[in-house]
């Protein structure tokens, strides 16, 4: 059985990933896939990353020394992943073999004691480089960073206006210059300049989580908290919905949090507040 509709539809791969005896996933921040199909898992269970290959089998694990808790991944051109790590406040970078190679954050320090997060959701680099962070937990705004780590600008206080945020959870600069922001307890994604002048908003969605864009495509793949996963257009509109690894299924998704696509137009999905809930749905036709 499919899932989605029109030309975008998809089946859950049944028996994905296989976990070994001792070791769990437990609740899943985010996933990021490379162009050789290693699935990278950002998660609160056994060890913090876990590294799978296409075939959904385990080839590595690491950050057990450094990475505190898992929230957004992102992965850049250079095969670089962006890890922004929660409770420790900072934005770690590493290689796909888990060594670090700078950061963004005090480690253990939140804004109030000096740092520059406080309770950080996830990040995404702009085509020229620089660096927007959703620091949505504790002080609900956003940040744009240089290249080289300098803090440009900040923007957003709490509340329900423009410009305004209740929990800051996803963001992707866009080619076109949009930034999209997903603002998850107002139930909507805010589109701001790179400046952080607020220019629209899309609204009536549940709880948005996540994205990835397909520049080429010309589509938003979103991680709704709660309980979906959406594929929108440019302007926002849902092309096609579904709230269950399969039509059939007893259970309903709990919390979609995280999302990526890897090259073959493959969706991987993870899911919070349920144990080693990571799925991947293959394109039909």
């Amino acid at each position: 059985m499919t899932v989605g509709s029109g030309a975008h539809r998809y089946e859950c791969v049944d028996g994905w990933p296989n976990l070994p005896g001792g070791l769990a996933l437990g609740w899943i921040g985010s996933v990021a896939v490379d162009q050789q199909g290693h699935v990278y898992c950002f998660c609160r269970g056994t060890h913090p990353m876990v590294v799978f290959d296409r075939h959904g089998e385990v080839v590595d694990t690491w950050g057990d020394t450094f990475l505190n808790h898992a929230h957004g991944v992102f992965m850049d051109h250079a095969e670089q992943l962006w890890l922004t790590d929660r409770f420790a406040h900072t934005v770690w970078v590493c290689t796909t073999k888990g060594e670090v190679v700078r950061r963004i954050g005090h480690p253990g320090v939140s804004s109030p004691d000096g740092g520059l997060f406080n309770h950080p959701t996830n990040m995404h680099l702009a085509p020229d480089g620089s660096i927007y962070v959703t620091d949505g937990y504790g002080d609900n705004r956003c940040h744009h960073f240089s290249s080289d780590g300098k803090l440009l600008r900040s923007w957003g206080e709490p509340g329900r206006g423009p410009g305004q945020f209740d929990l800051p959870h996803g963001i992707w600069v866009m080619r076109d210059e949009r930034v999209l922001v997903a603002d998850r307890e107002n139930n909507r994604i805010q589109i701001f300049d790179l400046d952080g002048v607020f220019v629209h908003e899309w609204t009536g969605f549940r709880q948005p989580s996540d994205f990835y864009v397909d520049e080429t495509a010309g589509i938003i793949y979103l991680a709704e908290v709660g309980g979906r996963v959406s594929i929108l257009d440019f302007e926002g509109a849902i092309v096609t919905s579904w709230e269950a690894a399969t039509p059939e299924a007893s259970e309903s998704f709990k919390a979609v949090h995280g999302i990526w696509v890897d090259r073959e137009g493959s969706i991987y999905v993870g899911e919070v507040q349920r144990d080693d809930a990571l799925y991947k749905f293959e394109p039909v036709g």
